[in-house]
Parts: structure tokens; sequence; C-alpha cells
């Protein structure tokens, strides 16, 4: 059995990171003012709707009860790895357009 405590808090450290690197894209864009570019802001609400639907996850986690954990658990490996990897996407994305402006 997998030690529930540090999944989650293993969890709760990714969305965390999600927060912050989300944070800094709304804030690379509110410094980029007008010139920021339709797809760089469309990026950043792909990476805020994944980092929302990890925070759902999250919470599904939190409520399960001992028995089904393990089940709810592996349902949702897949759905993590997809929402980190959307995340990270999502700030290459706009990371790189928003340099673009100032080069």
């Amino acid at each position: 059995m997998v030690d529930r405590q540090q999944v989650q808090a293993d969890l709760e450290a990714k969305v965390a990171q999600g927060e912050q690197k989300v944070q800094e894209l709304k804030t690379q864009l509110e410094e980029a003012g007008d010139t920021g570019s339709s797809e760089a802001k469309d990026a950043l609400a792909s990476a805020e709707q994944a980092l929302e639907t990890g925070k759902e996850k999250l919470k599904e986690l939190a409520e399960a009860s001992d028995e089904a954990f393990d089940e709810v658990l592996a349902q949702a490996k897949d759905t993590w790895d997809n929402l980190s990897s959307q995340v990270e996407s999502g700030w290459s994305d706009v990371s790189g357009k928003i340099k673009n402006l100032f080069s």
C-alpha cells in the first residue's frame, strides 16, 4: 500500500508549483500589456484549467476513504501526468512568446 500522507504531500507540492508557474505567467502577460498575444493568453488559460483540474483531483484523493484511496490514486496517475505536461507546455509557450516580445 502507498503511504497516503506522502502521496498527498507530493501532489500538494506539485499543485503549489503549478500555482507558482501560473502566477509567473500572469505577471509576464501583465508586463507585456497590450503586446501580449492571444496565443499566449490562450496558453495561460489552458495552464489555469489544468491547474484547476489538478486541484479537483487532489481534493478527490483527500476525500477518498482509506479503502478507495489506492483505486482513486491509480485512476488519477495518468491525469496528473497529463496535467503536469499541460502546465509545462503552457509555461513554455507563454514564456517563449513573451521573450519574443522583448527581443
